[in-house]
C-alpha cells in the first residue's frame, strides 16, 4: 500500500529565540516522509543539487524511505532561510535560493505511481499537477501555501480538482475562499471543488480540524512547554496523518485517529531544530502522547 510524497528536499537555515542552525536538512517532502515512516513505507519524489551529500539520503534510507525518485541535478539544492525571532508561530522568510527546485519535473517510477496514496507536499502547483498525471493512486492529497494561492490560484484550484484531501492553514483557507469565517470558507472551497472529500485545517498551537461536505471534527493541540522550531510541523502533521491511513480503510473513525496522530507527531517536530527530534522518537512515544491528548480533550 504505502504513500508517495512529492515535494521539496532542501537545506534550511533557521533563526529562533532558541538559537540558529545553518543549512540543516529540510524540505516539505523530507518532514512528511519521516513522519509517515512511523506508520508505513513512504517514497520521496524530489530533486537535490550537487551539494547534497550522500549521508543525508542515507539518513532517509535508514527510515525505510524509498529515495529512488530523488533526482540529482547539476546546481545547488533549494535553500530557505527563515526567522522566528519576531513570532515563534510565524516564519519570516529572510532569503530563498531556489536552486535546482526551480526546474523540478517530478518523475514517478512504476512502483511509486501505484502506491495507495499520493501526497503533493507544498510545492509549485505546476509540478504537483505533473505528478498527478503520472499517478494511479487510489487517493491523492495536496498541501499548498499563501505564495501559490497568491501567484497561481487557478493552478492551485486545478490541482485541487484532482485530489480528495486538501491540507491548509487558517490564513491560506481564508485567502483561497475569500471568507473570513473558517466554516464558511471551508463550505466555499467544497462548492468550488466538488470532487474534494476532506479538508484538513492545520491550526498550529490551536489544534486541527477535519471538514467534510456535511460534517466537522476538531481537536486542540498538544500542550508544550518549549517550542524551538516550528519548521516542518505542518508537513509532519500531513505525513503522519496520511501514513496512518495508508494501510487503513478510510472512515470517519480512521480519519479522527489520523487527526490525533498528526497532531501529536507534529508536536514532537517543534521541540528541536529541523527533523532532529522527529528522527529520534519511537512509535510508542507517539501512541503515548496520543493517549495523553485524548485525556486532555475529554470532559
Amino acid at each position: 500500500m504505502s504513500i508517495s510524497i512529492v515535494g521539496s528536499v532542501a537545506f534550511d537555515t533557521l533563526h529562533s529565540p532558541e538559537g540558529t542552525k545553518e543549512k540543516i536538512l529540510g524540505g516539505s517532502a523530507v518532514y512528511a516522509a519521516i513522519a509517515a515512516s512511523y506508520f508505513t513505507f513512504p517514497a520521496v519524489i524530489g530533486v537535490v543539487g550537487e551539494d547534497f551529500h550522500a549521508e543525508k539520503l542515507e539518513l532517509l534510507q535508514a527510515r525505510n524511505i524509498d529515495i529512488l525518485d530523488i533526482q540529482n541535478k547539476s546546481g545547488k539544492t533549494f535553500h530557505w532561510t527563515g526567522s522566528y525571532l519576531e513570532d515563534i508561530n510565524s516564519a519570516k522568510t529572510v532569503s530563498t535560493e531556489i536552486g535546482v527546485l526551480g526546474d523540478f519535473h517530478p518523475i514517478l517510477n512504476e512502483k511509486n505511481a501505484e502506491r495507495k496514496i499520493l501526497f503533493l507536499a507544498n510545492n509549485d502547483p505546476t509540478a504537483q499537477l505533473e505528478a498527478v498525471l503520472q499517478s494511479n493512486s487510489e487517493w491523492i492529497a495536496m498541501d499548498t501555501m499563501n505564495l501559490w494561492i497568491t501567484l497561481k490560484r487557478e493552478e492551485v484550484i486545478r490541482v485541487a480538482q484532482k485530489v480528495q484531501f486538501l491540507f491548509i492553514n487558517d490564513a491560506e483557507l481564508r485567502m483561497l475562499a475569500n471568507h473570513y469565517n473558517l466554516i464558511q470558507a471551508a463550505k466555499a472551497v467544497f462548492e468550488e471543488v466538488p470532487s474534494l472529500k476532506y479538508l484538513i485545517l492545520k491550526r498550529g498551537e490551536h489544534g486541527a480540524s477535519l471538514f467534510t461536505k456535511d460534517d466537522y471534527f476538531t481537536i486542540g493541540a498538544f500542550p508544550l512547554e518549549l517550542v524551538k522550531d516550528p519548521t516542518g510541523a505542518g508537513d509532519s502533521f500531513a505525513g503522519s496523518f496520511l501514513g496512518h491511513l495508508a494501510d487503513k480503510e478510510i472512515t470517519m473513525e480512521s480519519l479522527k485517529e489520523a487527526l490525533l496522530l498528526g497532531t501529536v507527531t507534529s508536536s514532537f517536530t517543534v521541540e528541536e531544530f529541523g527533523p532532529e527530534r522527529l528522527l529520534e522518537i519511537s512509535r510508542e512515544q507517539i501512541e503515548s502522547r496520543k493517549e495523553q491528548l485524548i485525556k486532555y480533550l475529554s470532559v
